[in-house]
């Protein structure tokens, strides 16, 4: 009986940066997946751990030995291998003693070639331990770092030193070397505490031996400990802590035995925006931000540390300490910055480069005020909605230029600063629309809402994307250094939530319109399909299949919300049988014409037989209907016109061959069927459509 036993494979080793760990720990996994398969050995569960000090998965459920694995071996003619009276010749047995079976096991199997023997070799399994003891090592191996130190004797690189590797099998030590450090069943607690070595006797009692020594390695564990005590320190306090998952997952990353510490700073700190406050706790300290119950910042922080200090007071001091000088920092800058108004500072983007070979910014300022008052009235806004968004446009990119932002400390701050800075000055809608003209940043931030706001972020955006293709800095497989692609789905989803009826290409020609030289002739044409191709993205949430918006997505739409229309149409009646009825039609006639359309036109006198006849006169009439149908912008009703003319359809093909012998006679019926074609082309591609059954497709 194959019993099941565990198995642990810790990287002991020095403190990791927070962004390296998860990805190295799903390197590990993708390759001890992978390598296990190769080696027939399966298991019940993998579960991984990992503090900034180590990198562990943990083996639930492995056999003692690898599967048993039997091969086949095809070996010669039955003819060949056995005589007339079905005894085994020479050959036979030659060939069933050089595979290790008997004569008499081999089997007889009908092949292209004729009828063979084959043997049937039983392996047996090595042992799960042996194997493991070769896994492991390349495991580590093959994780990748953004920045390395070489190990050993050169050729080996990881991110910070390996300083123990903890192997073990059951109760057994797996033995391996890597880059001169041999594994042993040794584990490390706490450094300051210098807890260590601790032996891990059995597997499975990996997370207790840890835990008994303050280290909490399960990262859920510990990010449930991590906010239970942030939640009820900001209880003591009378106060609350709001959710924040990526600043959760930070400290959870930077501690093994996790502690809070409560801090203040001067509450004359408060006079700053909360934002610029928030940031300095934040992004530099990994503070949490506190705030009583009707959301007003306090002059507290809540600190999540490494083990417990003998004296937490001096901790507390140390941290109350950096933050002061960091909120100093802040309040000197702000006070610089209100000495020059807003637009002062826009007068020096002109020493900011935007893109190398593209100019400054404030080349890209004067370009998104031509760019929003091009796009105000084809949003249909009104003419105060131009006056702030031109003014926004002009001064968005100012605070790129001021003290808080320049001096890099608070970067992340860029749009916010800036329409601080105009609500002070008494533009509050300008200010507004300033500091949300970069949203979304990211999946699932909120959109910027307010009409000016939503089209200064469609022209920056617009702007950014135009321009980097001009200057041919296009995103590549996964490189995507500008983002193009978020600010391309952010475009979308901006256009969709305000339900902006526009174009995609008049979006494209006025943004090329605000540079300076003529597009190359494929530009627009590029940028269009990369905004195309972020469609799928944004009608995920809609439900709307890959195979509908590909099908939307090669037809005419004479704007985006058109497009977004037509793919809910279709996709709402997709599945019914009227439906797929059309889908089979529209895909005998799309197939059957040639890649370029024919520049003859249509000859009634030519249309001889009554099917052909019928096809033209439905195809006429089901026009008209689907035109005044497409200016009414209503597709369910396009879909039901283009039901009448699956019939017709049909009755063509039956009765009519297209490619007559006589070339006019061919030529004619073909644009017929063109425009047939162009006729159900207004509402999708049926051929893109996938159905499961090859019937419906046909």
């Amino acid at each position: 009986m194959n019993l099941t036993k565990d198995a642990v494979l810790e990287i002991g080793c020095e403190e990791l940066p927070s962004s390296y760990i998860r990805p190295a720990i799903d390197q590990m996994v993708a390759a001890a997946e992978a390598s296990l398969k190769d080696h027939r050995i399966t298991y019940q569960h993998l579960y991984t751990y990992y503090t900034p000090r180590r990198l562990t998965l943990f083996f639930k459920g492995l056999p003692e030995m690898q599967q048993d694995v039997n091969k086949e071996v095809t070996g010669p003619l039955v003819s060949i291998a056995f005589d007339e009276h079905g005894l085994p010749t020479r050959a036979g047995e030659g060939f069933a003693k050089a595979q290790g079976v008997s004569a008499a096991s081999l089997r007889r199997q009908m092949t292209s070639k004729g009828e063979v023997v084959v043997a049937i070799k039983k392996g047996g399994g090595r042992l799960t331990s042996e194997i493991m003891a070769e896994v492991f090592p390349e495991v580590i191996k093959k994780i990748r770092f953004p920045k390395v130190q070489r190990w050993g004797n050169g050729t080996f690189l990881f991110a910070r030193p390996i300083r123990w590797i903890c192997s073990v099998f059951s109760r057994t030590v797996i033995p391996f070397e890597i880059a001169g450090l041999y594994s042993s069943r040794e584990t490390y607690g706490l450094r300051a505490l210098k807890q260590g070595p601790l032996d891990v006797v059995e597997a499975g009692d990996y997370l207790e031996v840890l835990k008994q020594a303050g280290v909490i390695a399960d990262p859920a564990e510990r990010r449930n400990m991590v906010w239970n005590k942030v939640q009820q320190a900001a209880s003591e306090l009378g106060a609350v802590v709001p959710q924040d998952p990526d600043l959760l997952d930070d400290v959870n990353n930077l501690v093994e035995s996790p502690d809070v510490i409560m801090g203040s700073f001067d509450p004359h700190y408060l006079g700053l925006p909360d934002q610029v406050i928030v940031t300095a706790m934040r992004e530099h300290q990994k503070y949490f931000a506190v705030r009583d119950k009707e959301g007003t910042l306090l002059p507290r922080f809540i600190g999540v540390i490494n083990g417990t200090p003998k004296d937490k007071q001096v901790v507390i001091r140390a941290n109350e300490g950096v933050l002061k000088a960091r909120l100093e920092d802040a309040k000197f800058f702000v006070a610089e910055d209100i000495k020059i108004p807003l637009e002062g500072w826009a007068e020096k983007l002109s020493g900011i480069t935007w893109l190398e070979g593209m100019g400054t910014m404030a080349d890209k300022s004067i370009r998104l005020q031509k760019l929003v008052k091009k796009l105000v009235p084809l949003f249909g806004l009104s003419k105060e909605v131009a006056k702030v968004t031109e003014e926004a446009a002009g001064l968005c990119k100012a605070d790129l230029a001021t003290n808080i932002i320049r001096e890099k400390e608070f970067n992340s701050l860029q749009g916010y600063m800036g329409g601080f800075y105009a609500i002070k000055e008494g533009k509050p809608s300008v200010g507004e629309a300033i500091q949300r003209h970069y949203w979304p940043r990211f999946s699932g931030d909120k959109l910027p809402g307010t009409p000016e706001s939503a089209v200064l972020s469609i022209a920056d955006k617009l702007d950014t994307i135009v321009g980097c293709f001009r200057a041919r800095l296009i995103p590549s497989g996964s490189q995507d250094p500008f983002a193009l692609r978020r600010q391309a789905l952010g475009i979308l989803q901006i256009l969709l939530a305000n339900k902006y009826a526009v174009s995609l290409e008049d979006l494209v020609k006025t943004a090329q319109s605000c540079f300076e030289g003529k597009a190359k002739p494929k530009e627009k044409d590029e940028v269009l399909e990369f905004l195309k191709g972020r469609l799928q993205s944004v009608l995920e949430s809609k439900n709307i299949s890959y195979d509908v918006v590909n099908a939307v997505a090669a037809t005419e739409a004479p704007t985006f919300i058109d497009l977004i229309e037509k793919a809910e149409a279709v996709q709402s009646s997709k599945m019914e049988k009227d439906f797929q009825e059309l889908a089979i039609a529209a895909g005998r006639v799309l197939r059957i014409l040639p890649p370029k359309k024919l520049k003859v036109k249509l000859s009634q006198a030519l249309l001889k037989e009554s099917e052909e006849k019928d096809l033209h006169k439905a195809v006429e009439m089901v026009g008209e209907a689907v035109a005044i149908s497409l200016e009414k912008r209503d597709y369910t009703d396009v879909r039901q016109e283009l039901q009448s003319l699956v019939k017709p359809i049909h009755a063509f093909f039956e009765k009519i061959l297209v490619m007559d012998k006589n070339a006019k006679v061919k030529n004619n019926r073909l644009v017929l069927l063109q425009e047939t074609a162009d006729v159900l082309l207004s509402l999708c591609d049926f051929r893109k459509l996938v159905y499961a059954s090859e019937n419906t497709t046909k």
